[in-house]
Formats: C-alpha cells, structure tokens, sequence
C-alpha cells in the first residue's frame, strides 16, 4: 500500500517535471522575444527559470529510480553470475542510500535555514531562494524513499520456478 502510493506520488512529480521543462522553455523564450523586439525583459525570469530548473531536476529523480532510467554501466557485471549480480546491485543500493540519505538531511538543514532567515537572490526583483532548497530535499528525501523500495524489493523472496503454476494461454 505505501510502496503503492510513493510510486504514484513519484511518478506524478516525474510528470510534473515535465510539465516544468515546457513552462521554462515558454518562459525563456518568452524573455527572449522580449528583450529582442522590445527591448524589455521579463523582471525575475531568470530566478524562476532557476527555480524550475531545479524542480525539474529533483522532482524527477525518484521516478527516474524507479523506471532504473539513472546511468547504470554493466561493463563489469555483464557476465556475472545472476545471484552475484543482485548481490552487487543491492551493496550499490545500499551505498546510494547512505549518499542520497546524507544529501537529503543535510539539505533539508539548508531548507529550514534558508527559511529561517527568508533567504532571497540579489536582483532587481529580490526572489526567494528557500523554495528550490526545499524542492530539493523533498526531491532527494523521495529518491532515498524509493531507493529503499528497490532494496525492500530486491530482498523479497520470489517464488521458485516450480512453485508456480503453469500457464496457459486462453487459446488452448
């Protein structure tokens, strides 16, 4: 049930993420078309393109985990035996928790900082800087959640090839 709803809470701010990605890019261009023909730019664009920048990136990171779409290089486990192989995929799961736990603690100090003391960019438009610091230690937090899913997953004990039934087709 909760593996269930932290895949759907990760995958719907995947999705959102994407939507990130055409916001900002209207949002430049936007900018762009105006300092161009106008020779007016949009005041604070640049900090909110920022800013999604950052959504787009963390808020993503934990359906990216989840669909196994983060690099993963198999030059050297390619030709090990299947047993040794998820032995080796879940020390890496492991050692990525402890890293991504450790980012998201000490991010999450920054948050709250940066929030104490209304930390804000320098600029013609004074834009909160707390904001993406949460974004990313809610987006790091989440990746560690999922990370222990795939370690919760990887330590279940699947049924032997024997223990199931066989299956047939509906056409015979």
């Amino acid at each position: 049930m909760l593996s269930r709803t932290i895949q759907r809470l990760a995958l719907g701010l995947g999705i959102l993420s994407g939507f990130g990605t055409v916001v900002m890019m209207l949002l430049i261009v936007a900018d762009v078309a105006g300092r161009t023909f106008f020779n007016v730019s949009l005041p604070g664009s640049s900090e909110l393109a920022e800013l999604l920048l950052v959504a787009m990136i963390f808020l993503g990171l934990a359906a990216a985990q989840q669909r196994r779409e983060h690099f993963n290089i198999e030059l050297a486990t390619q030709y090990l035996p299947p047993l040794v192989k998820q032995v080796v995929a879940l020390a890496g799961w492991v050692i990525s928790l402890a890293v991504v736990g450790l980012l998201a603690w000490l991010s999450s100090k920054q948050a709250w900082t940066a929030f104490l003391r209304d930390e804000a960019s320098y600029g013609i438009i004074a834009f909160p800087i707390w904001p993406a610091r949460m974004l990313i230690a809610f987006g790091l937090a989440l990746l560690a959640v999922q990370i222990l899913l795939d370690i919760a997953g990887t330590l279940r004990p699947r049924p032997a090839a024997g223990d199931l039934a066989p299956q047939t087709s509906r056409h015979e």
